[in-house]
C-alpha cells in the first residue's frame, strides 16, 4: 500500500462538508447525540481566551495545562485546545473565571511568557496581539512629592499602555517607588528607564524594576531572546540584570 504523508492527509473544513452532502446516512447515523453536559454557567465563545507561549523552542503543553488547571482555581472547568497555528484555545466555563485570570497576567511556564488574550470569534488567528502583554513594574528614583496621579499616568503611557496604578503600601502611605500596571510590547527591548522635566527645568530618571518577568536576553534586553541563546552574552556586554 502506498504511504502517505501528514502533509497529504490534511483536508479542510470546506472539503469535508461538500463531502458529507453527498452522503446518504443510515438510521444509526441519522440518531442525533443529546450533550448531557451540566452547568448552567458555560457561555461558550464569549468566555473563552486565546493564549500563546512565547518562546521558539517546544514545551510540555500537557504540563503546562496541568499547572494552569492548579493555580487558576477556576470555578468552572477550564480546558485547553491546541491549533496547529501554534496558539491555544483556553475554554473557561464562565466570563467571571476568564476575567480574573487575564487580570492576573502575567502567567508563567517554565520562565516562559503565556500570553493571552480575549477570544473573537471569527479573528483571523494572526491578527492576535499576543506580543502585547502587562506587567506589573516599579519606578525608583522619584521623589515622594511629585508622585501623584497624573505622573503615574503619563509614566505608564510613556512605557506602554497603563492599565493600574497601585503607589500605596499595606499602610496606605507613600512609598519609596511608583508602582503601575503597563501593557507593553514584548517584540521590543525592555525599557530600563524613563526621563521626564521637574517643575525646575531640570532631568529625574526614573529607574524601571520588572515583576515576574519571564526568562530574556541581558545583552539586548528582549523577552522570547534568552541569554543562553544569545552569542554576544559570552563578551559580556550589553544590561545588567541590577538595572531591571
Amino acid at each position: 500500500m502506498e504511504e502517505r504523508s501528514d502533509n497529504d492527509m490534511i483536508i479542510s473544513t470546506d472539503e469535508i462538508n461538500e463531502l458529507l452532502g453527498k452522503l446518504k446516512f443510515s438510521e444509526e447515523e441519522l440518531v442525533q447525540i443529546t450533550s448531557t453536559k451540566g452547568g448552567g454557567n458555560i457561555q461558550g465563545f464569549e468566555s473563552w481566551a486565546m493564549g500563546k507561549i512565547m518562546e521558539t523552542e517546544h514545551l510540555n503543553s500537557e504540563a503546562m495545562y496541568r499547572v494552569f488547571r492548579s493555580l487558576w482555581y477556576t470555578k468552572e472547568e477550564v480546558d485547553f485546545v491546541a491549533l496547529k497555528e501554534g496558539p491555544v484555545i483556553v475554554k473557561f466555563g464562565c466570563l467571571e473565571d476568564r476575567s480574573r485570570i487575564l487580570n492576573l497576567m502575567p502567567w508563567l511556564f517554565d520562565k516562559c511568557l503565556f500570553s493571552m488574550v480575549p477570544f473573537v470569534k471569527g479573528k483571523n488567528i494572526a491578527s492576535y496581539k499576543f506580543w502585547l502583554s502587562p506587567f506589573w513594574l516599579r519606578v525608583y528614583n522619584i521623589p515622594i512629592k511629585v508622585i501623584d496621579r497624573q505622573l503615574a499616568l503619563d509614566v505608564g503611557n510613556t512605557i506602554g499602555e497603563l492599565m493600574a496604578i497601585d503607589w500605596k503600601d499595606r499602610n496606605r502611605a507613600w512609598t519609596e517607588f511608583m508602582k503601575i500596571k503597563v501593557k507593553i510590547d514584548i517584540s521590543k527591548a525592555l525599557r530600563r528607564v524613563v526621563k521626564f522635566a521637574n517643575e525646575d527645568g531640570g532631568e529625574m530618571i526614573g529607574v524601571i524594576k520588572y515583576e515576574r518577568l519571564p526568562d530574556f536576553c541581558y545583552v539586548y534586553g528582549m523577552i522570547r531572546h534568552t541569554t543562553k541563546k544569545c552569542q554576544n552574552s559570552k563578551e559580556g556586554v550589553g544590561i545588567n540584570e541590577s538595572n531591571l
